[in-house]
Parts: C-alpha cells; structure tokens; sequence
C-alpha cells in the first residue's frame, strides 16, 4: 500500500520513567515522526539520549509545568507546522495490543475522511476487557490515548479547549466535533491497552460483582472543574449523568468522602469564577486535595 497522509505521533509526559521507553519503542517506527512532550517543568532529555538517536523522535519540554491540555495543544501545533496530516495521541503506559497504526492507516488511506475528525481503537483495560473485531462504526466518544486527530479539522477547531487543563479535554472536544457535524470512528479491529484510574471490587464471597475505578481527591477536583465547565457550556446530558455517576461513587463507595466533597466544591466554586489553573488551596498548598 503506498502511503500518503503523514502521520506524527504525540506522547503526552509528565515525569517519565526508564519503563515507557519500550512501550514507546513498540509503535513509534510506524510513524513518520514523534514528538515526546515534557509537562514536568525540568528537563528529562538525557532518559531518552539513546533513544532519540534510533527513531525519528524530538523531545520538548515546557521549562515550567503548563498543564496537559496546553502542553498537547502545543505538540499539534508542532506536528502541524511539520505536515502532518493526522496526529496520534498517547500516553506513554499505553501500548496497542496489535498494529493498530496499520488499521488507522488502512482506513484513512481508503476512504473519505473529509469529515472525519477523529478515528479511535477499541480500550481495552481491566473493568472493560475488549478483544479485537471487524468493522468500524461511529461513537460520539473516545479518549485521548490512542486516537488519530485529523490536523486540518483540528486547526479548524482551533485544538483543545484551554479551559479543560487537566481533565476532560478529551470530552470537550469530542463535543464540539460532532456538534460541527463531523464524525468520530471507531475501528473496532484497533485495541489499546488503556490504563485508567486504580480500579476497585465489589465482592460477594469470591464472586467480583462490579468494578470501579477510584482516583485521588485532587484528581476529582481536576473532573469536577472540568465537568462543570463543560456542563455550562454544552448542557450534554450524557455528559451530566457520569459527572452524577462519579458522585454518587464518592457518596456511596469512597472512604474519606469529606476530602472528596470538599475538592468538588473547590472545583464547582473556582468553575463559577472561571478559574482553571493548577489548584490552589489556600491553606495548605500540599493538601491531599
């Protein structure tokens, strides 16, 4: 097959580890370029020394810590700048469980995708285990990891919301994609072994009757910002009713329920004075919240 869309690859990095370097090295050959971006605010260049010199990689790093939502705006910015044609979004625990960039390069090369804005893989993770199948279909979501953006859609789009920051980037967008009429698709054929938050069971007996998964009180904080902000300005009912999920998991399944309480009314009062920055608590900067 002759290729002819240019893909680039973004991996989104916040304090990276000796360990996501194989797991970068198992797709990073399919693409035409890569880009490893540093939201730690240090420099961690010499970790990837020998491996920049293998691939066709370049790593940036922000000189101070900007938030996820800015740091990947400004990796599709570059890729953009570069030509790419699609750009492909990952965090470095994920790994495809086949060759997913051929399935997305098969697509893409075979048919009209003047309207497509994203195309996704199936996630596979512990309490939502999936296994590659035929076809493709349209959804009107998917996460950020392991999705292939069409870069002239997204600069038409003008990328990411900045006021998602942390959270809920990957929601806004998929929003407004669909809600400009153009469609997200799924090869259902692609998997991504996904690494959500720390899952939890519900046990009776031996038996696990449910799965759920639990994050820290500042990362709730981060959710509910984030819910709020778009909730204010989509009024997307599916949308409304997993941030009401999430919180009835607080009231009914999380021990420390008031530390949780109290970073969602942190989120819901700084969402009110449109503040979305790094948190801020004023009595104590080192807050578990």
């Amino acid at each position: 097959m002759i290729t002819t869309k240019k893909i680039i690859g973004i991996v989104a990095l916040y304090a990276p580890k000796t360990e996501d370097i194989p797991r970068i090295e198992k797709y990073v050959d399919e693409l035409d370029y890569c880009i490893l971006m540093d939201d730690t605010g240090k420099d961690n260049s010499s970790l990837f020394a020998e491996f920049l010199g293998k691939h066709k990689v370049e790593y940036i790093w922000n000189h101070e810590n900007i938030g996820l939502c800015a740091s990947v705006n400004r990796g599709f910015k570059k890729a953009c700048e570069y030509g790419a044609d699609w750009i492909l979004v990952m965090n470095p625990d994920g790994t495809f469980s086949n060759n997913a960039i051929s399935i997305f390069r098969n697509y893409i090369e075979n048919n009209n995708t003047d309207k497509v804005g994203i195309v996704c893989p199936q996630y596979n993770f512990d309490r939502h285990q999936r296994k590659a199948k035929a076809g493709v279909e349209e959804i009107s979501y998917t996460d950020m990891a392991g999705s292939l953006y069409n870069a002239s859609i997204l600069k038409k789009m003008n990328y990411y919301d900045p006021n998602t920051y942390f959270y809920g980037l990957d929601t806004e967008y998929c929003l407004r994609v669909i809600r400009n009429k153009y469609k997200i698709v799924r090869c259902n054929e692609a998997v991504l072994n996904h690494h959500p938050a720390h899952t939890e069971k519900i046990k009776i007996g031996n038996k696990v009757i449910f799965r759920y998964g639990k994050d820290k009180p500042v990362r709730y904080y981060y959710q509910f910002r984030s819910g709020f902000y778009i909730h204010n300005k989509y009024h997307d009912l599916k949308q409304d009713l997993f941030m009401l999920y999430k919180f009835l998991k607080v009231m009914l399944l999380f021990d420390h329920k008031r530390e949780y309480l109290e970073c969602i009314r942190q989120a819901k009062n700084d969402a009110k004075i449109r503040y979305y920055g790094v948190y801020k608590n004023g009595k104590d900067k080192n807050s578990s919240c």
